[in-house]
Parts: structure tokens; C-alpha cells; sequence
């Protein structure tokens, strides 16, 4: 059963953060992005604060974390989710799913250089069925290109910034368990988003400009979701499977979170579900279980 554990875990983060595409979308139509962020990682260092205090959480802070953990926590949240909102702001959200199911690319090629990392051909051939399988599930949406290259290098920018999210908090996770790690990332998301949204209300006029938004019931509700438990408890999941098995593996997890989307999406917001996303979705299964059932012997899970 250990052995699964990481697995397990993986698939979960990606169901929960499958969601959060809801909550966001709903969240985006009232507040400012940036602002957004701010209450999402407020609440995620929130939930990890009181964690730590009552004794359920163990995570230090020092200087040597900061400086280990620091240029983790730069790329994830803050370089990555930065780019995220800036790329798809400037293309449509069809562009995006496309452009970010290359992130595997990335990180096959991060881990050959810094972790010497490898997958063998059937786990190649795996990985490219899953980014088939999420082109296809944005293709049956309907596809209509935006020719804006500046959003699309953006979005380039965000996959490769999550992969080398994925090498980093392996290489961390080396040194540091994956509280130490989820904990310094949310201390810097909070520290980041909540300045760049504190400044920006200054440049406003007013800070409550900020607060006003969580006088929002849509807004609140979605914050608490996406710090919670999509930002505190799936990053805690997530380097949680990355100290267990290779990146290049753990990287594919993500791509089950655009078919969650894509029921979460039918079922709740009743849009349209084509033979071409439940395809789709198949694929992106059977991707992600093939990559791992075809492990080679020396790419065991680390106990």
C-alpha cells in the first residue's frame, strides 16, 4: 500500500485542482487577477499558520531554507501563476490548454540534464498519447487561434516555469520534507501577490479597494477553495509525490485535471460534452497509467 501512497496522492491533487477552474473563472469575473491571488495564498498561509501553531503541521523557517527553498518558491507560485494570468489574458482559454500541455516536454528535458532522469519508449509514447489526448479535449471545445505572440510566449513561459517547479522540488525534497517546501511556497505567495495587490490598490487610491472584494460571497467562497485546498493541500500533495518518484513521471498527473475540468464543467455549468472530450479523456488515463505501469526497475518509488 506505501508504494501507492504517492500515486494516490498525485490523483487527488490533480481532481482538486481540476475544480479549481470553476471557482476561478467565477472569482476573475468580479475582482482583479492579482487581487485574487492575494486572498487565495492569504488564506493558504492562513491555513498552514494555524496548522503549525495546534501542533499538526511541522515546518521550520531559517535563513539556510530561505536559501534553499527561496528560488523554488519564486518559480512556484509567483513565476508561474504571474505568467499564467498575463498569457491567458492575451489568448484564448483554447490556446492555453494547448500551450500548457507541454509542460512534460520541459520536464523530460530538465530532469535529463539536472537529475538524469530517462523514460523509456513505451513511457514516451505514454506521455505524448496524455498531450494528445488534452489537445484533443480543447479541440472538441472549439479552437479559434488569436495570432497574439506575445500571450503565447507567456504561456511557453508559464509550462516551462512548472517544470522546473517539478526538478526543484525534487532536488529539494532531497533536504527538506514536503511540508518545509508546500510551507515556503505559500509564505512567498503570500508575500508576493498580497504587495503587488496591496501596491496596486495604493495606485487606486485605496486599500480597501482590495478588501472590498472579499465582501463578496462568489469571491470568498472561491478563495477558500483555491487556497485551501487547492493551493496549500495540493502543493502539499504534489511535493509530497515528487519526493517519492521521478518528475519525469509526476509531471503527467496534471494532464487529469483537464478532464475533471471538462465534467466539472458539464455537470456544473451544463456546457457542452463531445465524443471527442470523453476520447480525449481516455487517452490522457490511459497516458498517465501506462507512464508509471511501464516503469523501468531503476526508477522505484523512493521510500
Amino acid at each position: 500500500m506505501k508504494k501507492f501512497l504517492p500515486y494516490i496522492a498525485g490523483l487527488l491533487a490533480s481532481v482538486i485542482f481540476g475544480f479549481s477552474f470553476l471557482f476561478t473563472k467565477t472569482a476573475i469575473d468580479f475582482v482583479m487577477p492579482f487581487n485574487f491571488l492575494a486572498y487565495r495564498f492569504s488564506f493558504a498561509f492562513l491555513f498552514l499558520v494555524i496548522l503549525k501553531q495546534a501542533g499538526f503541521l511541522r515546518a521550520k523557517v531559517s535563513v539556510k531554507s530561505l536559501k534553499d527553498i527561496g528560488f523554488l518558491a519564486l518559480v512556484q507560485p509567483l513565476l508561474y501563476f504571474s505568467l499564467e494570468i498575463t498569457g491567458i489574458s492575451l489568448t484564448t482559454s483554447m490556446e492555453a490548454g494547448i500551450i500548457i500541455s507541454t509542460i512534460p516536454i520541459f520536464v523530460l528535458m530538465l530532469s535529463r540534464i539536472f537529475l538524469k532522469e530517462f523514460l523509456n519508449g513505451m513511457q514516451l509514447f505514454s506521455m505524448f498519447l496524455s498531450m494528445a489526448g488534452v489537445i484533443l479535449i480543447t479541440l472538441s471545445r472549439g479552437f479559434s487561434f488569436s495570432k497574439n505572440l506575445a500571450g503565447a510566449l507567456f504561456l511557453i513561459g508559464c509550462s516551462f516555469s512548472a517544470a522546473m517547479y517539478n526538478i526543484l522540488s525534487r532536488k529539494a525534497s532531497l533536504k527538506y520534507s514536503a511540508a518545509d517546501i508546500t510551507y515556503h511556497m505559500m509564505l512567498f505567495g503570500f508575500v508576493g501577490f498580497g504587495s503587488i495587490a496591496f501596491f496596486g490598490s495604493m495606485i487606486n487610491g485605496s486599500v480597501s479597494f482590495f478588501l472590498k472584494g472579499l465582501i463578496i460571497r462568489e469571491v470568498l467562497i472561491s478563495a477558500l477553495y483555491l487556497g485551501i485546498l487547492s493551493s496549500a493541500v495540493t502543493f502539499f500533495l504534489l511535493n509530497f509525490t515528487l519526493s517519492r518518484i521521478p518528475a519525469t513521471r509526476a509531471s503527467v498527473f496534471p494532464y487529469i485535471s483537464t478532464s475533471v475540468a471538462l465534467f466539472a464543467g458539464f455537470i456544473f455549468r451544463k456546457e457542452r460534452l463531445t465524443s471527442l472530450g470523453i476520447m480525449g479523456t481516455v487517452m490522457i488515463f490511459l497516458g498517465v497509467w501506462w507512464i508509471n505501469a511501464f516503469s523501468s526497475k531503476n526508477q522505484e518509488v523512493l521510500k
